[in-house]
């Protein structure tokens, strides 16, 4: 009886262990797809936030140019955040 339930016993190690082999992969192949897609959003954002920025100094370029009057008050923190100098 207990040589056939230590048989039985690493069998179902060696089973268990195939198992965490297959989902180790698996897991490997998800890390690699999700920095991909991450490298994919990191640059997307970066290029959202140049078109925001170049798009803001346009908007903050053309109402300093409109007449020579002050930009209103609400538009002074996009420039003081640095938007309207293209910096994003």
């Amino acid at each position: 009886k207990n040589k056939v339930a230590a048989q039985k016993c690493r069998r179902r190690k060696l089973e268990a262990l195939a198992g965490l082999r297959e989902e180790l992969g698996r897991l490997g192949e998800e890390r690699e797809r999700l920095l991909r897609a991450r490298g994919q959003a990191e640059v997307a954002l970066g290029t959202l936030r140049r078109d925001l920025a170049a798009v803001t100094a346009q908007v903050l370029g053309a109402l300093r140019e409109g007449g020579g009057h002050p930009l209103p008050p609400e538009l002074r923190g996009l420039e003081r955040a640095g938007l309207g100098g293209g910096t994003g």
